[in-house]
């Protein structure tokens, strides 16, 4: 009898190390998963000085309209304006997480808007920070005046400031927009990446880029993201949404 109860115990004691073995592996692969947030701010950046700021219509990446790239490939030189490289350095340096193997996937019409939105409800959470409706930027924009004269990022964030007294827009770019395939028990999973540039109205310089790519890695490569999401694979919008709240989270807009 107590011979058995010793073999009891012990199994129990080899069992519980050994659980607590896979708990530390699968924290450690989750600690090894990539960041999926990159942030640059311009060294003459000062946060306090913005209490106003529009946010400009969002697009789909330049040059590749519609599609994403693979997933393997840096993001593409698509800002407008050379300035942006001379004040920032080099703004399409974000390197974009590997995947096993390019992929090419549309992104649908309605992404950039629905980001947007996803935007405007986040930031104007901020304290001290005034935000202007979309619709009102619409408005301005979309007007031939308006539209003749915002040819570029640089002369659209002038644009706004002169007609909406903002002293910042800021803009979106969506790259990678894949749905998830699949139940939120087993998928091939959502990927999503776009990238915000905050541009001073005054000048049109680029202030601060946030950018943000996330292709959900399942419970044996991501331990804690998986968990955080309720140990399911969630959908495009939601990791859209979630990325949204990520970056945002690091502009220092609305502080002392």
């Amino acid at each position: 009898m107590a011979l058995s109860a010793f073999t009891t115990t012990g199994a129990r004691r080899r069992q519980a190390r050994w659980l607590s073995a896979t708990f530390l592996l699968l924290w450690g692969c989750g600690a090894c998963a990539p960041d999926t947030v990159s942030i640059k701010s311009h060294p003459h950046f000062v946060p306090r000085a913005i209490h106003k700021v529009a946010i400009a219509p969002f697009r789909v990446a330049k040059r590749e309209r519609g599609i994403s790239l693979a997933f393997r490939t840096p993001p593409p030189a698509d800002l407008e304006n050379p300035q942006i490289h001379q004040s920032l350095g080099s703004v399409s340096g974000f390197s974009v997480p590997g995947r096993s193997r390019p992929v090419q996937v549309s992104v649908p019409d309605s992404v950039p808007d629905m980001i947007r939105h996803m935007v405007y409800s986040q930031l104007r959470l901020k304290p001290r920070i005034q935000v202007i409706p979309p619709e009102t930027v619409g408005q301005i924009l979309d007007i031939p005046e308006g539209s003749a004269q915002a040819r570029n990022s640089r002369e659209s964030a002038r644009l706004l400031g002169e007609r909406l007294g903002v002293e910042a827009v800021l803009e979106g770019v969506v790259r990678v927009y894949r749905e998830r395939e699949g139940t939120k028990f087993a998928a091939h999973p959502a990927a999503v990446g776009f990238e915000f540039r905050l541009v001073g109205a005054r000048g049109g310089e680029v202030l601060w880029v946030g950018d943000f790519f996330e292709e959900q890695k399942p419970l044996t490569h991501d331990f804690k993201g998986f968990l955080e999401r309720g140990g399911t694979f969630v959908t495009a919008e939601e990791l859209a949404r979630t990325g949204v709240v990520r970056v945002l989270q690091s502009l220092p807009l609305g502080t002392e």
